[in-house]
């Protein structure tokens, strides 16, 4: 039997051979698998303790005993650390690095305080034993089934090390005592240091093969994905020698695009199968590709096996397969593309021909934060009396166009803000000065209309200086008639007879006033009788129109065109619609006829009846309603329960688009003065319009937005002025509208 120390001599010379191998290992597959290195400083950290154990009795007991051992446990953790990332299981290491801490510290107090060779034997190999039992528990139980294969082995060397552990561990604690020479002969030793020396080759031997198995999994892996990427794409993809040009595969991609199946194309070429146009093209391209390796999405020409003509987009790779060299090529079908593109152009063509012959300016630009142009047309610069090359500068339309540096900065300032409100009645500009030295100023109008999903805007400008040259003379007629006119009364006014003829043809006009007012009130009430018969009479054939339209519709509608039975929809809609505007001219003449009846009325309760009206007419609304409670006042109910009717109409109208609508009825005091008010939380208005808000058949919004028939405020305004109240509204775009009345005495 070899002494012990030879023995350790043979095991650290084996540690260099599989630390050789390892290198190699790690060399050859460091990009593909995670870990490899760690077994490299595994075998390393290994070495340099079997270095330290051989020089026991040359070098300090620090370093052969403790150092040693905590050198050959640190990397039994790390070889567990390796295996962990190589099957993808990355754990902590806390509960191993404190293990490590207390047995270095138990192998100080038995080497310095209390030496026994024994503890030592038995703390070394129970801390082996943890770490390898973690190293056999992951290869063969919490590795992934796929891999298992691949580290069982592995696992199986990790049991014999667990094995020979619990057997120096047994030995340790119930052998004979009395060894302490750790290089004294010992069969069990020496027949342990062989079993750790044959497991070690073993451990290298099965590392091997793990890496060379799972590199052998991943490659049919890769296949695998490589033949499911190749059939399933959806462009064409062939396979062919570069030798030869000899079709080796193709995809169905490939068969759908040309009609060759891989029966028609094995073996041939794409010459033999007749798909270039240009022979010169396929030279040109086989070229590139030797030079570069590779091509990247060439436009070319090809012809299917019907002989229709397709465009596509080709790449191609040159690739090593069985040890030739192959090129493998896609094909993208772009033909509608290219067909869709060259609409386009036609399209663009034709709008930019339509663009430039227009009889006003007409371009194409960015406001903020610079005016940049894409397109303008020649009026564009003629109209601004400028030159396409002095407004391409960036943002040097203001220089180009404005001269004068007040009207320059001017205009920026309006534009930028108006631009930036996004309303379109701000972008609008009218009666610019176009200023040059020397020149007569000219006078333009301009318009914005910003282009959905777009940061640009499409610019109009036309000349309004003709225009603005026959206001001004309108201007000095109307003061030269003025001038006139104040000479002539001056005369009257100096004539005492003039003055007197006045007078008389006052009186006249006076008696004349009084006999317009009787006949006016006579023509009022015939006006009444006659809108209220013509309203009646109109009844009769608007519902014909709309019934027999609706006959038509179901009975024969079968039979019409899908325009024909969009004008018959067209015609009810417009019926219906007329009935409607006939109600409501119905309900503005009684108004104005019926006799007022003041009485004590409550208005909080007949607001909370007509509210209870509409919620059952109208199940789903969603609409809030706060109504102030011993609202009274002295009033024509039948007129009142219309006006309430319409207001409340108008707000619940108005909050239709908004999440949460509310409207909310009250009364307030000003100037000793009961004011009732409606206010709602909807769409709201601009106060500019207000002055239009009450006039018969006037509208603030779409009737494709809001339907009505602009009278319903009319109607409110009649009812509250035979009271001898007054009408007003206060109101703001997207944050609602408020109508506040009085009721008079």
């Amino acid at each position: 039997m070899p002494d012990i120390r030879t023995i350790f001599l043979s095991y650290l010379l084996t540690d260099l051979v599989c630390l050789i191998v390892v290198v190699f290992l790690w060399q050859q597959n460091r990009r593909r698998f995670a870990g490899l290195h760690l077994w490299i400083a595994n075998f390393l950290i290994q070495l340099a303790a079997l270095v330290l154990i051989v020089l026991r009795g040359w070098a300090p007991d620090w370093a052969s005993i403790v150092l040693a051992h905590g050198l050959i446990l640190s990397g039994t953790i790390l070889g567990l650390a390796a295996i962990e990332r190589f099957v993808g299981l990355p754990g902590r290491h806390l509960h191993n690095l404190l293990m490590l801490v207390a047995t270095v510290l138990i192998h100080l107090y038995f080497t310095y305080v209390s030496p026994n060779l024994a503890a030592r034997t038995f703390n070394t190999s129970a801390a082996l034993f943890f770490v390898f039992f973690q190293c056999a528990r992951l290869a063969l139980f919490r590795t992934a089934p796929a891999l298992l294969p691949f580290t069982r082995t592995v696992g199986l060397v990790f049991v014999f090390y667990c094995l020979i552990s619990v057997a120096r561990m047994a030995v340790a604690l119930f052998g004979a005592p009395g060894r302490t020479d750790f290089f004294a002969e010992s069969a069990f030793e020496a027949s342990v240091l062989i079993a750790y020396q044959m497991l070690f080759i073993a451990l290298t031997f099965s590392l091997a093969l793990m890496v060379n198995g799972r590199l052998r999994f991943d490659l049919f892996a890769q296949e695998e994905k490589f033949h499911k990427a190749f059939h399933s794409s959806p462009c064409a993809i062939v396979m062919t020698r570069l030798s030869d040009g000899a079709i080796l595969d193709v995809n169905e991609g490939f068969e759908r695009l040309t009609g060759y199946t891989l029966t028609d194309s094995a073996g041939k070429t794409t010459s033999d199968l007749n798909l270039w146009l240009d022979e010169e093209h396929r030279t040109i391209l086989l070229e590139a590709l030797a030079r570069d390796g590779s091509i990247k999405d060439r436009e070319l020409r090809l012809k299917k096996q019907t002989g229709e003509i397709m465009t596509g987009l080709l790449s191609a790779e040159k690739i090593s397969i069985g040890g030739q060299t192959c090129v493998l090529s896609s094909i993208n079908d772009i033909t509608e593309r290219k067909k869709m593109e060259s609409d386009l152009r036609k399209s663009e063509a034709m709008l930019r021909a339509v663009m430039d012959n227009l009889p006003i300016g007409v371009a194409v630009n960015s406001v903020d934060p610079e005016v940049h142009f894409t397109y303008a047309n020649e009026n564009f610069t003629r109209f601004y009396r400028t030159t396409p090359e002095a407004i391409d500068a960036p943002d040097g339309f203001w220089e180009a166009v404005y001269e004068n540096p007040i009207t320059r900065e001017d205009m920026r300032r309006r534009v930028l803000a108006d631009c930036a409100s996004a309303d379109p009645a701000r972008m609008v500009w009218e009666n610019i000065p176009i200023e040059r030295t020397g020149e007569e100023t000219s006078y333009v109008s301009a318009r914005n209309i910003p282009i959905p999903d777009s940061s640009l805007v499409l610019s109009t400008v036309w000349d309004v200086t003709d225009a603005k040259k026959a206001h001004e003379e309108i201007r000095q007629l109307n003061e030269a008639l003025e001038r006139k006119v104040n000479l002539r009364t001056k005369e009257l006014r100096d004539n005492q007879l003039a003055l007197l003829n006045i007078v008389d043809d006052l009186n006249e006009t006076a008696r004349n006033l009084a006999l317009a007012n009787q006949s006016l009130e006579a023509v009022n009430k015939e006006l009444a009788a006659f809108s209220y018969s013509v309203s009646h009479d109109l009844r009769a054939p608007l519902r014909s129109i709309d019934g027999f339209g609706n006959a038509l519709l179901e009975d024969d509608g079968d039979k019409l065109s899908d325009e024909g039975r969009n004008y018959l929809e067209r015609i009810r809609r417009a019926t219906q619609n007329m009935g409607r505007l006939i109600d409501d001219l119905l309900s503005l003449s009684r108004v104005t006829q019926s006799d007022l009846e003041r009485e004590d009325i409550d208005l909080s309760a007949m607001a909370r009846e007509l509210v209870q009206t509409h919620r059952e007419r109208i199940p789903g609304s969603t609409v809030d309603v706060d109504i102030e409670e011993g609202m009274r006042a002295c009033a024509d109910p039948r007129l009142m329960r219309i006006a309430l009717i319409n207001l409340l109409d108008n707000a619940w109208k108005f909050t239709s688009k908004v999440s949460a609508p509310h409207v909310t009825l009250g009364a307030t005091t000003q100037a000793e003065d009961t004011v009732f008010f409606i206010r709602d939380n909807g769409v709201g208005f601009d106060m500019k319009y207000a002055g239009k808000l009450f006039g018969t058949f006037q509208r603030l919004h779409r009737t494709d937005e809001f339907p009505g028939t602009g009278i319903g405020l009319a109607t409110v305004q009649r009812i509250i002025h035979r009271h001898g109240g007054r009408i007003w509204a206060e109101a703001e775009q997207g944050k609602g509208a408020a109508f506040y009345f009085t009721l008079g005495g």
